[in-house]
């Protein structure tokens, strides 16, 4: 056990002697951080740092009155006031109508892959790493380069009222890059993400990617409004795609009103019946597996659209029916989704841009994802960033448009997306509320508006 891990456990034994006194349930998270970041921009690095913290997450209930809180100053004395306060806002506090217990147990967790010694071990290798990669994207044409590379480890300890107690390390790596050509409108980005260094993960790769795009792209102009079929890369999903699994088919949301899914129940055909989704909080290398949630019941890979339909949505214990189980989503007042993971299909890239047979759009990257209105059907419109390129004579000419956006709702895209490719690919974007694993995906008849005359 390390200094940090030692100490955890020492403020951990002091916080719950304290709220044993005045909670009927409990639950306390250590979250034991090291990150590092480095920034890079015209082919040079800008920023270098590393964060090492510990915080805390505690729920605490009263009688169904409950709270959460942070703390993140591990003295004594600010422990100690916190908690004070924590007492009395309970006592004042109203009833939580979407809390009723702490799930029991005892459970088994499985050991998923998710932890790399190497990553941990990195160090100055990362920066080899985004010189490797600024030197791939200059060898596909770009003039300069720019990005982030997010990477580090946590250890995440955790124990409640009812005696359930968990303990799990994991890695991360988020690497991204643009490219730019000497022609300030012709861009491209990529984007390399895992838990390991050897499992899915390639900062030359996205620097190749986001090369060629950026090459791809010079001479660009500017694009016709009308209805066009799109084929999108797999990061484009974690804006247009993901958000019904990973945001409305929450059963909070459902159950609020707050997404576009109001009044749809399991069942219910929401997309292309080639369409199955699943969260999976066990998939191996997922930046948001885990062996269990924040109620320490066990992370599961669960079935939220089954061809099409709505099988279920993802809960916690609370807010599960009476005959359901929790899905292992907890947050333990609001549920939260893990990896979203997409079904796949039979096509490669080049294939799928073969068999589109109406005037197609090749989109590698969206930016500025704004929704009108949250209600039913999820109306937005997204606006492709990095290279935009019209299909031509079956893939053999890709032209590069810009100045489009993206103008659809969610119902349209999930149930006009005809066609999936056969690899899925994990994305973690900045606009994105998790991790991603998604195919290309071409969507017919979506709507492509310009903002300039």
């Amino acid at each position: 056990m390390n200094e940090m891990e030692e100490k955890s456990y020492q403020i951990m034994d002091l916080i719950k002697k304290k709220v044993e006194k005045f909670c009927t349930d409990w639950s306390i998270k250590a979250i034991l951080n090291n990150e590092n970041q480095i920034r890079f921009s015209e082919n040079q690095i800008d920023i270098n740092k590393n964060w090492n913290e510990i915080k805390f997450i505690l729920f605490l209930s009263h009688r169904r009155r409950t709270l959460d809180i942070a703390i993140n100053d591990l003295r004594p004395e600010p422990i100690e006031k916190a908690l004070q306060n924590c007492e009395k806002l309970l006592k004042i506090a109203k009833l939580n109508i979407n809390y009723k217990k702490m799930p029991e147990g005892p459970f088994n967790y499985k050991s998923l892959n998710i932890y790399d010694a190497n990553v941990v071990n990195l160090d100055e290798n990362a920066v080899d790493l985004i010189v490797d990669a600024t030197e791939a994207a200059l060898n596909e044409g770009a003039s300069r380069v720019a990005g982030s590379f997010f990477h580090g480890y946590t250890q995440v300890i955790q124990s409640n009222s009812l005696g359930l107690k968990g303990s799990y390390k994991k890695t991360a790596l988020n690497f991204r890059i643009r490219a730019f050509a000497e022609d300030m409108y012709a861009t491209g980005e990529a984007i390399s993400c895992s838990t390991h260094l050897d499992h899915g993960f390639s900062a030359i790769n996205a620097g190749k990617e986001a090369g060629m795009i950026c090459k791809q792209a010079v001479g660009g102009k500017k694009g016709k409004p009308g209805i066009y079929n799109i084929i999108i890369y797999p990061k484009v999903s974690t804006e247009l795609q993901a958000p019904t699994p990973s945001i409305a088919l929450n059963k909070y949301t459902q159950k609020m009103g707050l997404a576009w899914l109001v009044g749809k129940n399991e069942g219910d055909k929401i997309a292309n019946d080639i369409i199955s989704v699943w969260d999976d909080g066990t998939i191996d290398y997922g930046l948001a597996s885990s062996p269990y949630d924040d109620e320490l019941v066990p992370t599961k890979k669960s079935l939220l659209i089954d061809n099409g339909k709505i099988h279920q949505f993802f809960t916690n214990t609370s807010l599960s029916k009476k005959d359901q189980e929790s899905t292992g989503n907890a947050g333990i007042t609001v549920p939260i989704p893990t990896n979203t993971v997409f079904s796949t299909g039979d096509y490669t890239l080049k294939e799928l841009i073969e068999i589109s047979d109406k005037p197609t759009l090749l989109i590698t990257s969206t930016w500025y994802t704004r929704y009108q209105s949250y209600a039913p059907p999820g109306a937005l419109s997204s606006l492709p960033k990095d290279g935009m390129f019209m299909i031509k004579n079956n893939g053999n000419e890709l032209d590069p448009v810009r100045e489009l956006r993206i103008n659809s709702n969610h119902f349209h895209m999930l149930e006009h997306t005809v066609a999936l490719g056969k690899d899925l690919k994990q994305v973690s974007t900045w606009l994105g509320t998790n991790p991603v694993f998604a195919p290309y995906m071409l969507i017919e008849d979506i709507k492509m508006t310009t903002g300039t005359k």
